[in-house]
């Protein structure tokens, strides 16, 4: 699988400070702090306000004041940090660009509160955070995640090691969970006595664990028979593992090369074996094929409630396993009956049907290949006049197709059918061709379905 590496880029938000209040509802007692946010080159200044028609305002302002901090700070991403991720997208960059604004501001803390001023319609308060306080609480969350994320790891690697690879997955996916609000920062580890990007090592850890995974089918190809085979096919076992260990209970999902755009969901059962079962498909093609394969986002999201990880695995692409279908289409054998019963064969015409069919995969029938459906078209005369020297005749025809046990399968009748020429002969020559013209226009579809 060819990798593409992802920078995620984080863009400066930054709202200018030293802003004056509107003047219309600021009092003319209210301080200095409250007509014009105070200027600080060592802390973090967040002036808030809300009405007092409610009972939280007091709450509301202080919202308001830390909200006017977190636009302060700038999320710095280094341009160093890159997640060597496959197939990643510009929706996933915005998503994580957002998602570290917010959780940039839900981590401020250590802040004091300066002063709050209030009159009888509006509450202020005036909070202020140290810079260097705010940098410090962040280096230990950093590295209070990057240890928690690193012990996970640590055991992940050895359940895998053990074989136990749906704990060691599971590991895995938690891992990740405890710095994915910290994905942004340049997390590096030590291994073997080597300093690495950690969320490098980590990433592709986890996407080699899902590739390899092994989907193993009960045989190389599956052959259908359509004039034999059921019309419910089952396959089992399928059985879904890695190195040999079953997993059990691992979500798998299926698409089939006959229904573009649709997918089946499936779940392994404890011993990692599950079973698809098919639907005949009505369709001309002798060559088809099943494609499995886990379904990563599915699983993830039965491990881990976190958003950021749900988003990373969202098009992350499996490797896929697939299962080829053959299909043999049946055995026919035509016959074109001329005008009331004269059991005349039409011989042009079985030809050009023959001709359709074996385009379409079906096999004619020869004196060692017996047919599976015998294809009977028969026309008699509803009208025959003389007008001018010339002759016009009306047909009625119908169309019988029986399978081996005589059963009939499908059978239409034909009416309307007008033949003109000098002759009669001449005329009835034309109305089968329109006959025939008409089966391959409106009526040669539904004489396939029948025989599939």
């Amino acid at each position: 699988m060819k990798k593409a590496f992802l920078v995620i880029y984080s863009s400066f938000i930054l709202l200018s400070c030293g802003g004056s209040k509107s003047s219309s509802t600021i009092p003319a007692n209210a301080p200095d702090w409250v007509q014009k946010t105070p200027l600080s080159s060592f802390n973090y200044v967040g002036i808030g306000m809300a009405p007092k028609t409610s009972s939280d305002y007091r709450e509301k302002a202080q919202k308001m004041a830390l909200t006017e901090i977190s636009n302060s700070i700038s999320v710095t991403v280094s341009s160093n940090n890159s997640l060597n991720v496959f197939q990643y997208d510009n929706t996933f960059n915005e998503f994580y660009r957002m998602n570290s604004m917010v959780s940039s501001a839900s981590f401020i803390e250590g802040f004091d509160v300066v002063d709050n001023f209030e009159d009888k319609n509006y509450y202020y308060v005036y909070i202020s955070l140290s810079k260097q306080k705010h940098e410090s609480l962040k280096r230990a969350r950093i590295r209070k995640a990057l240890e928690s994320s690193l012990f996970k790891f640590d055991y992940a690697k050895k359940m895998l090691e053990q074989k136990n690879f749906s704990e060691g997955i599971k590991q895995q996916i938690y891992a990740l969970e405890d710095i994915s609000e910290v994905l942004n920062e340049d997390l590096r580890f030590t291994e073997n006595g080597i300093e690495k990007p950690y969320v490098s090592v980590l990433m592709n850890s986890i996407f080699s664990t899902f590739n390899q995974v092994e989907i193993v089918f009960p045989s190389k190809e599956l052959n259908i028979n359509h004039a034999k085979d059921r019309m419910e096919i089952s396959i089992y076992p399928i059985l879904a593992n890695i190195q040999g260990e079953a997993l059990g209970n691992f979500p798998l999902k299926s698409n089939y090369s006959w229904l573009p755009g649709q997918s089946q969901f499936w779940k392994t059962e404890n011993s990692g074996v599950f079973g698809i079962n098919l639907t005949r498909n009505f369709n001309k093609n002798t060559r088809e094929r099943i494609t499995t394969y886990v379904d990563v986002p599915t699983y993830v999201k039965s491990i881990s409630q976190n958003n950021v990880v749900h988003k990373i695995f969202e098009n992350y692409q499996p490797k896929k396993f697939e299962l080829p279908i053959n299909k043999t289409l049946p055995v026919f054998e035509v016959n074109f009956y001329a005008v009331d019963q004269t059991k005349r064969k039409i011989t042009n015409l079985e030809e050009q049907l023959n001709s359709l069919l074996e385009r379409d995969f079906f096999t004619k029938a020869t004196t060692r290949n017996k047919p599976d459906f015998q294809i009977a078209i028969e026309s008699k005369k509803v009208e025959n006049l003389a007008v001018n020297g010339k002759t016009s005749i009306k047909l009625e025809s119908k169309i019988v197709i029986t399978n081996k046990a005589k059963q009939i399968i499908y059978q239409e009748t034909i009416h309307n059918l007008i033949g003109i020429g000098n002759t009669l002969e001449l005329a009835e020559q034309d109305a089968v061709n329109s006959l025939f013209d008409k089966i391959k226009i409106v009526y040669y579809n539904p004489i396939i379905q029948s025989m599939l």
